[in-house]
């Protein structure tokens, strides 16, 4: 059963008192307040994104901030999530890791958060990357085992359009024709029906990095930069075993 606060906020949001936007609809920490009132037996199981706001300001009588997770304990705005290639790391693959994939992200990520402040070069704000494994052949091995690494840049709860999907998909046709996406667009021959138009893509030597969310020509430059900082990184790995 809710309680005095909760009903008085629900009240006033249904009697069309709230001018504000974000006041018109329940906060994350009063939908989870209300899950648990609700929740029968206690060991059913709960929305979890409730718990992706971690430490924002709430308004209830329970809590003053939403419950804290650790450090990298959720998927915020900005978030870096391993395909299914980086998880096979410890089993002694690729040289070029999911490891190595997150430190080139990281070392290029000033110049990718700067330009999504750019409205010239980023309209919206957000960035997606996707980075394959280039160990993983097209013959042998599905696309989505190939993902190695993906990254969003901005908050993705405010994406107008998946980025994420436009940037895997680039990176599918990299990766199965070995050609930059640009110079694949410029050849129409080589698609098929329902193959994305988009580009801002590279194949550098079999390193595939796809961004989607600028100006397709940014979205090259930022493919293009990433990719070269993880060829630099596997060569320092080789460099560090001897050879």
């Amino acid at each position: 059963m809710k309680d005095v606060h909760a009903r008085q906020r629900e009240k006033k949001r249904t009697s069309g008192e709230c001018k504000n936007v974000k006041d018109k609809v329940p906060t994350y920490q009063e939908l989870l307040d209300e899950a648990l009132d609700e929740t029968f037996p206690a060991s059913d199981p709960i929305s979890p994104t409730a718990a992706m706001h971690a430490a924002e300001q709430v308004d209830s009588p329970r809590d003053a901030v939403d419950w804290a997770l650790k450090a990298g304990g959720h998927q915020g705005p900005g978030h870096t999530q391993e395909g299914a290639a980086g998880a096979d790391d410890a089993e002694g693959g690729a040289l070029l890791t999911a490891a190595l994939a997150r430190e080139a992200i990281d070392k290029v990520l000033p110049m990718l958060e700067a330009a999504a402040q750019d409205r010239e070069v980023c309209g919206m704000g957000f960035l997606a990357v996707a980075i394959l494994d280039p160990s993983r052949q097209p013959a042998e091995t599905p696309f989505a085992d190939a993902l190695l690494l993906e990254h969003a840049v901005g908050d993705e709860t405010q994406w107008d359009a998946d980025y994420g999907a436009f940037a895997r998909e680039k990176a599918r046709l990299c990766w199965q024709t070995g050609l930059d996406s640009r110079i694949l667009q410029a050849q129409p021959h080589l698609l098929r029906r329902g193959d994305s138009p988009l580009w801002g893509a590279v194949n550098l030597e079999g390193i595939v990095v796809a961004v989607s969310g600028a100006q397709p020509w940014y979205d090259e430059a930022f493919a293009l930069a990433l990719a070269a900082m993880l060829r630099c990184l596997a060569l320092r790995e080789q460099a560090k075993r001897g050879h």
